[in-house]
């Protein structure tokens, strides 16, 4: 790991934590660059350490990832479809980046099913409870679970961005619960402590190479 690479590294982990030891401490003076910046510094991260389209692709997600963080914290509800929008066009640059090698057989096949089934049972629980929300929240739903699948499918794919594809699912999910099911406990926090890991992971994992997974995940 080159010296750039942990300096950046370090910004996440830093601002990550501050981000999560103030969250009942919000709103205060430029809380929405305190969010993203972890999401920037992971940006930075994938331009200059994944190699070609792929890089580029994730750095963009990444970037996309950002503006959504810091319009849902600027505006909250009154911007929550942009803010969805945002992260939506973001796993769509994921979803362009995981479409290599693509493989349905053994454990592969098996996580991108269960991701699937997953997918359709809590479209069935939300559906109802949607409203005028509908149409964006089941596309941002089809998308996201796109990405999971993909994730899984690619032979590229290094079991980290598995896992990070899975976290992203189960943070935006606790989201939609917390949104327009039942309000979850701390949700707050739980949301963040599965998002920020879900994106590193994806990054991480992303840079990887050899893909020494391969026993695990097919």
């Amino acid at each position: 790991m080159t010296r750039t690479s942990k300096i950046f590294y370090l910004i996440f982990f830093s601002f990550t934590v501050i981000f999560i030891a103030t969250l009942n401490m919000r709103p205060f003076p430029f809380v929405y660059l305190v969010k993203a910046v972890p999401i920037y510094s992971l940006a930075v991260l994938a331009f200059f350490n994944i190699a070609g389209l792929r890089g580029k692709l994730i750095g963009l997600g990444l970037v996309f990832s950002g503006v959504g963080d810091i319009v849902l914290e600027l505006e909250g509800d009154s911007l929550f479809a942009t803010g969805l929008g945002a992260f939506l066009v973001a796993h769509l640059f994921y979803i362009a980046a995981f479409t290599k090698s693509i493989q349905f057989k053994g454990p592969r096949g098996m996580v991108a099913a269960t991701i699937m089934v997953y997918g359709c049972l809590i479209g069935f629980v939300m559906i109802p409870n949607l409203g005028d929300m509908l149409v964006p929240v089941v596309a941002y739903l089809l998308v996201i679970v796109a990405m999971g699948v993909l994730a899984a499918l690619s032979g590229v794919n290094h079991w980290l961005v598995v896992a990070g594809a899975c976290l992203f699912i189960a943070s935006d999910s606790l989201i939609a619960v917390n949104r327009f099911i039942a309000p979850v406990p701390n949700s707050s926090i739980l949301i963040m402590v599965t998002y920020y890991p879900a994106q590193l992971l994806i990054t991480t994992g992303a840079s990887l190479h050899g893909f020494g997974s391969e026993i695990w995940i097919g």
